[in-house]
């Protein structure tokens, strides 16, 4: 028989792993997806930028089709590109020259990746205390087990030699 204290311990471990930690990893884990994918799509718009204004390859602007919505196209020829409208959020656009818009792009691809660091961390510390969770259980287990197994060993030396007189 083993002690009803001991399990009601390892299963609230367990519940807390299983509810709260592993909970948390995934939360965290979805949010780093999401700012990686964010901090991919500043690095596109970045490359973006350098293609369609470089004049090596585009001496006389370019030529281009723009979406007047509802899935409208229309044929565009942009012929300065020295200055860009870049959405800041929320649809507002602001115009930035090319110097502005690469250290705009640069500033938030630095804060993306801090906060991806941030929760890389906090990612790292989550398996941390799982595992030491997992070490914890698996700590009450083996003192159940040996419990168990010195009280099979009793029970089996008396069935062989007897109860010991004291």
């Amino acid at each position: 028989m083993s002690d009803p204290k001991v399990e009601e311990t390892i299963f609230k471990y367990e519940t807390f792993i299983n509810d709260v930690l592993r909970e948390d990893l995934r939360r965290v884990q979805i949010r780093l997806e999401k700012i990686n994918t964010e901090t991919s799509d500043l690095i596109q718009e970045k490359h973006t930028i350098k293609v369609i204004t470089d004049k090596k390859m585009h001496p006389d602007g370019f030529k281009t089709q723009v979406n007047i919505g509802c899935n409208f196209f229309m044929e565009a020829a942009v012929r300065d590109t020295s200055t860009l409208l870049m959405n800041l959020g929320l649809n507002t656009y602001l115009e930035f020259t090319l110097e502005e818009a690469n250290k705009y792009l640069d500033v938030r691809i630095k804060a993306f990746e801090e906060m991806a660091t941030a929760l890389q961390d906090k990612a790292a510390k989550i398996r941390a205390h799982i595992k030491m969770m997992l070490i914890g259980i698996g700590q009450l287990q083996d003192e159940l087990n040996m419990e168990d197994s010195r009280k099979r060993r009793n029970v089996h030396d008396e069935s062989l030699y007897g109860v010991k007189e004291r």
